[in-house]
């Protein structure tokens, strides 16, 4: 079944001045759906693979469009488990949802930096960091931005990347509809779960968006609950 078409329709996520209770709800919800559909596991997942190849400790770690934080505290725990030394950065270009950002890392108590930057300008070195995140982001970009965001995240990689999103289909289109009038407790998140199907792309334009940014090392690779991630593993392992 062809998937609906591509639409640029704006997010209550991208829109300044919400009000502070409704974006801690809106974010509360994102949290959830990473949770529930597999958008932890996948990261932890990645995560696991590519520290057993990476051999420098501390591990810099980098999330990009960090959101409310939830990555970063899940892989300061999964570093805790494991015995890792890890060093995470965050970045979050919204000021509002960084503020949350920045409440959660501290009622949590772990040390995560967390800096305000555009995901089309990050404020680092080339081949800083170990392993970069970057998780349901792609989609809030148009298609040349898109390619500018994996070439930004590219450059500051110097190991490893995941770049990972919602899969643009009806079946997801409808699970997102679903979802959000069940479990959703924000009305923002009851407009921006479907609309960021919507923007989302399909798996064959994720591999037209990387061949078209010049990562030929990376692929995509599809995971349940409607996900896809374009992956880069680190340079040893890679074909």
């Amino acid at each position: 079944m062809p998937a609906p078409a591509r639409r640029e329709i704006r997010e209550f996520l991208d829109t300044p001045g919400q009000d502070p209770r409704a974006l801690a709800a809106l974010l509360s919800d994102l949290r959830r759906v990473n949770f529930r559909y597999g958008g932890l596991r996948l990261v932890l997942h990645y995560l696991d693979a590519f520290a057993r190849q990476i051999p420098r400790r501390p591990l810099r770690v980098l999330d990009v469009a960090t959101g409310g934080a939830d990555i970063p505290v899940a892989i300061t725990a999964w570093a805790a488990r494991r015995g890792i030394a890890v060093r995470v950065v965050a970045v979050e270009v919204n000021p509002a949802v960084l503020v949350r950002a920045r409440e959660r890392t501290e009622r949590e108590g772990v040390a995560v930096a967390l800096v305000r930057a555009d995901a089309l300008r990050l404020p680092f070195g080339d081949d800083v960091f170990d392993i970069v995140n970057c998780g349901l982001t792609l989609h809030h970009f148009a298609e040349d931005d898109a390619i500018g965001l994996l070439r930004e995240v590219d450059r500051v990689a110097g190991g490893a990347f995941v770049i990972h999103d919602v899969v643009r289909s009806w079946a997801s289109y409808a699970g997102a509809w679903l979802d959000t009038r069940l479990f959703a407790r924000s009305s923002l998140a009851r407009h921006d779960g479907p609309v960021s199907v919507l923007r989302a792309f399909t798996v064959p334009e994720m591999r037209d968006l990387l061949d078209r940014a010049g990562l030929f090392s990376a692929r995509v690779r599809r995971h349940g609950g409607f996900r896809a991630a374009l992956v880069r593993p680190p340079a040893d392992s890679r074909p």
